[in-house]
């Protein structure tokens, strides 16, 4: 039987004696739940392994695994990733969005339409920018709620109004 399987984080070091470990977490919990199953690929094959208790501590789980019941069992483990099932993750996770999942995103302004694409976001302790690409030239759009109206991601687009004069400043 084959499973679908989506990576949701990774199992760092046994936390006590009695066969728990640290998990780091790369997606977001959507409620205080975990999935009763986890995966581990072991020997490039993966293997289910049942969750008898997940604690939250400061930012993970420390999870404690069915027959997995002492530190070295849990050492074996360590530094390996988890997965949960493709048909379970939206019950119990989401992604984590960056402003880095945006490159590569066309960039659509509402008046002069196409005027990019995203190359670079530069992070700044005032504002993000997005850096595009339009035609060999450079543009900077400031990442505000104000410039952007929507992030499509599912057609790689972000919809923008720009203020009057800012992309013909670039283009000039």
């Amino acid at each position: 039987m084959k499973f679908d399987l989506t990576k949701i984080g990774y199992l760092s070091k046994p936390y006590g004696f009695s066969g728990e470990l640290k998990s780091n977490l790369e997606v977001l919990m959507l409620s205080d739940d975990f999935p009763e199953f986890i995966w581990i690929y072991l020997d490039g094959k993966p293997v289910p392994y049942c969750v008898e208790k997940a604690t939250y501590n400061k930012s993970n789980f420390i999870l404690k695994l069915e027959d997995v019941n002492t530190e070295e069992d849990a050492s074996i483990l360590k530094n390996t990733s988890i997965y949960c099932e493709q048909k379970l993750f939206k019950q119990y996770f989401e992604y984590e969005e960056s402003l880095e999942d945006l490159v590569g995103f066309e960039v659509e302004d509402k008046v002069k339409g196409a005027i990019g694409i995203i190359e670079s976001i530069i992070e700044n302790a005032i504002q993000p920018t997005l850096v595009l690409n339009f035609e060999g030239k450079e543009i900077l759009v400031p990442y505000t709620e104000e410039i952007i109206i929507e992030v499509d991601f599912d057609n790689k687009k972000v919809k923008v109004i720009t203020p009057d004069g800012l992309v013909d400043m670039y283009l000039e």
